[in-house]
């Protein structure tokens, strides 16, 4: 059954649903537009060849079948791998969502970063100025409204098993997704990686062993292009491959006047290699390679109001002019804005089953690595007066180990998780220079952390209660050591006084004067000065250890076999950390603590009337003690971490879907939050509990989707349509109407012919497709600079058609 929040990709055949869960040398993403073209060529090529079937070939085969009652299970055998083995979902303790690829193409869900139109209480956002760092929110906790590579998002996000450590880098793009698996609530005694908020589980088809595949072709509004390849090979001698490809163009929404080229364009390349060894019955080998490469420009970003005062009020005037009051499809930045990203993934999956009972066992073995160059202009004007440069190198290395099977009436898993990880920023600002390039602020910084956790639940179903209740008790230690040093150089500070702690951050002696490699005076040492320049001064240095045992509890009862309630109590903890975008040295030398959660949920599963009527939700409530809150730093353009005494989210999920004739299906979804401070006061004794905010929590978020297919004799005809909702919400900590965006609803749609039959077992599909399709003006996000605020609009109306040809 195809349906918004919980349903994934069926079996015809079965009625079953699957859904079984530094320095650097250069500055420069080496190869990205050639290889691009010759990927286009081969995409384009493929599809040209086998578009040569002869006409003559169409309905030679037996017509599709369309009868909707074989595709929809009659038992409610939804199947999920939330906790590591396939369960059917009325029979997971936790609030789960599970979206097939078929729901996903359906709602135009092109990126990581849509899947928030067709899952209740998730949302996801491009960071302002960049194209490659989503931000994750599930049920109102969000990161802290940007990437630094120095914190733990709140949410998870894996690809087949394996952590994304960051969000920078996270955008890339998955070229064979088979389904998404959405958890909600802390995740941490059945996962590697600690999350306190959720996960989002990205799993690839793999190799099947059998001979098969498909090629894409389309093009649609803004001159957006994508060509895409599967090829699926048959089994020789235990080994399985899988190549898959993608190229994706996208000319860009809005024009900048000043320099003639657009902001958004996007040119990107992925491609993806799946090897499978079954050396025998009881032990397979999985290897995966990924790489997704993109080049170019940032989202625009609108200048919304100018606020300057005192020193800064001469600003006013020279950019009023360019203040706009809605989306305009062209704006002016000076700056030679980018956007380009690398990412690269290695996992090895080895799973033994060793003959003790149902006993697998499992190791994932992974190294990741990300890499981005952008340049952005945060004045949202011609006037050269904010910009900067944000260049980031990170790596991870994963090892998990796990071990799952049962004994009598109780089931187990017991898993072990390491992760070794570094990055390095180079971030030179240019503030209020008005062209003068020799002058700048320098931050440079990085860091390395390694985790290492234990983890393990046992569940117990009682034969003797016919399997109706389920108790489960889980566990985890986590042990986290992070290290990270800065050096920043705040220029004009620098020039007044580079004893002043505001000068900068970097080793400075007994009197706050800087220290430097050299010996020499502190006064040559920033940037446009001459002398020995910044690189003298020597960079500030922290690190910390946080540790914590995080237990959960969970009871399922089943009132019917496919009716179930169930209650859960769980922790969470994210770790402890150290600003590297402080702006004094007593700010990075002062590491922020740990955040610890108390979460309460019960919840309800039901899929009955035949499966035509399927019904899931929860009621939470979550304790937050010392919530780490990103306060922005206008001057730095970054958001430091502070710790609130307490935040409280109460809130309500539900998602189903209703089949009322074989050919029309309705999915629908909606949440509610209301998430607020208990306690909060900050470092300098203001009591805020009642006047801030938390940041990027929408009250009220729904979705409506409905899907219709109707056999004409040589094609199955299927039209879908998806509308979703959310309420305004503040993206920053300070309820500021300047930084408030205002609620909106997007509506999708799909018309295809699907199901034509090509011979040789082939088949091809046609489609329409258009998003945003009542051109809604609606703001992703604002940052107010405290001189002027800059928001960044949400895409226009597209539309596009698009071939495939699966065989």
């Amino acid at each position: 059954m195809d349906s918004v929040a919980t349903h994934c990709c069926l079996s015809a055949s079965s009625a079953t649903v699957s859904c079984s869960p530094k320095p650097r040398s250069t500055r420069e993403i080496p190869g990205g537009k050639c290889m691009t073209v010759h990927l286009r060529t081969i995409l384009v090529g493929s599809a040209s060849l086998l578009a040569l079937i002869p006409a003559a070939a169409f309905g030679q085969d037996t017509a599709p079948t369309t009868a909707a009652a074989d595709e929809y299970p009659s038992d409610g055998a939804i199947v999920v791998t939330a906790q590591r083995r396939e369960e059917r979902l009325v029979d997971v303790p936790i609030s789960v969502s599970a979206v097939s690829e078929a729901t996903l193409e359906r709602a135009q869900v092109r990126t990581v970063a849509d899947i928030n139109v067709v899952v209740p209480n998730i949302q996801i956002n491009e960071t302002v100025g960049n194209t490659y760092g989503p931000l994750i929110t599930i049920r109102g906790l969000s990161p802290s409204a940007d990437t630094s590579l120095a914190r733990d998002q709140p949410v998870g996000l894996y690809l087949d098993g394996v952590p994304i450590g960051k969000s920078t880098g996270a955008a890339f793009d998955t070229v064979d997704l088979e389904r998404v698996e959405v958890l909600r609530g802390p995740q941490g005694t059945l996962y590697g990686k600690n999350t306190i908020g959720g996960a989002v589980n990205l799993i690839t088809r793999k190799p099947s062993g059998e001979f098969g595949g498909q090629v894409l072709v389309g093009y649609g509004s803004y001159d957006q292009f994508v060509g895409k390849a599967v090829v699926d090979l048959p089994e020789i001698a235990g080994f399985s491959l899988k190549l898959s490809g993608v190229t994706k163009q996208n000319g860009g929404y809005f024009r900048n006047s000043a320099t003639g080229r657009n902001f958004g364009e996007q040119d990107l390349w992925a491609g993806r290699v799946d090897l499978k060894w079954q050396a025998a019955p009881s032990f397979s080998a999985l290897y995966s390679y990924d790489i997704t490469d993109s080049v170019g420009t940032p989202s625009q970003l609108a200048l919304l109001a100018v606020t300057g005062s005192g020193a800064t009020a001469f600003l006013n005037p020279m950019l009023a002019p360019y203040v706009i009051s809605g989306r305009t499809r062209t704006t002016g930045s000076q700056a030679a804005l980018r956007s380009d990203f690398r990412t690269t993934g290695h996992a090895l999956t080895l799973e033994w089953e060793p003959g003790l009972g149902d006993l697998v066992l499992k190791s994932i073995t992974a190294r990741r690595t990300a890499r981005t160059r952008s340049m952005s202009d945060f004045d949202g004007s011609p006037l050269d007066i904010l910009r900067f440069t944000l260049d980031n190198d990170y790596e991870q290395f994963t090892q998990e180990l796990q071990a799952i099977g049962s004994a009598g009436d109780f089931r187990y898993t017991v898993g072990g998780f390491f992760l070794d990880d570094k990055y390095d920023v180079w971030n030179p600002r240019w503030n209020f220079q008005f062209g003068n390039n020799a002058v700048f602020d320098v931050s440079q910084r990085g860091g390395e952390s390694r985790s290492w956790a234990g983890y393990g639940q046992i569940a117990w179903t009682p034969a003797s209660l016919q399997d109706r209740l389920t108790v489960s008790v889980g566990a985890r230690y986590s042990h986290e050591r992070k290290s990270a040093y800065e050096l920043l150089l705040a220029n004009t500070n620098y020039r007044l006084n580079p004893s002043s702690p505001t000068s900068g951050v970097f080793q400075r002696d007994a009197t706050g004067a800087p220290i430097t490699r050299s010996g020499g005076p502190a006064a040559g040492a920033r940037p446009g000065a001459g002398g020995i320049g910044y690189t003298d001064l020597i960079p500030l240095t922290n690190s910390g250890v946080w540790k914590r045992f995080t237990p959960e509890f969970n009871i399922l009862y089943k009132i019917q076999p496919d009716f179930s309630v169930y209650a859960r109590y769980a922790t969470g903890f994210k770790s402890g950390g150290i600003n590297d975008t402080a702006a004094t040295n007593s700010a990075f030398l002062t590491p922020y603590d740990p955040e610890k959660l108390t979460s309460f949920e019960v919840g309800m599963k039901y899929a009955g009337f035949n499966n035509r009527v399927s019904l899931n939700g929860a009621v939470f409530h979550s304790i937050y003690k010392d919530f780490q809150a990103g306060v922005f730093v206008p001057a730095l353009v970054t958001t430091n971490i502070i710790n609130a005494g307490e935040a409280k989210f109460t809130g309500v999920e539900v998602d189903g879907s209703v089949r009322p004739t074989d050919a029309l299906t309705i999915n629908f979804g909606g949440g509610y939050i209301d998430a607020h401070y208990t306690d909060f006061v900050l470092p300098d004794g203001t009591d805020v509990t009642d006047t801030y905010v938390l940041s990027r929590v929408p009250e009220w978020n729904w979705q409506l989707g409905a899907v219709h297919r109707a056999d004409i004799g040589f094609a199955t005809l299927e039209t879908s349509a998806n509308y979703s909702w959310r309420s305004s919400q503040y993206t920053n900590i300070v309820a500021d109407p300047l930084a408030q965006l205002p609620s909106y609803g997007l509506l999708s749609a799909r018309l295809a012919l699907t199901d034509i039959a090509l011979g040789n077992g082939s088949n091809l599909e046609l489609a329409l497709w258009g998003k945003n399709l009542t051109d809604k003006e609606y703001m992703v996000s604002a940052i107010n600079l405290a001189v002027l605020t800059v928001g960044q609009y949400g895409d226009p109306r597209t539309f596009g058609a698009e071939a495939r040809i699966k065989f």
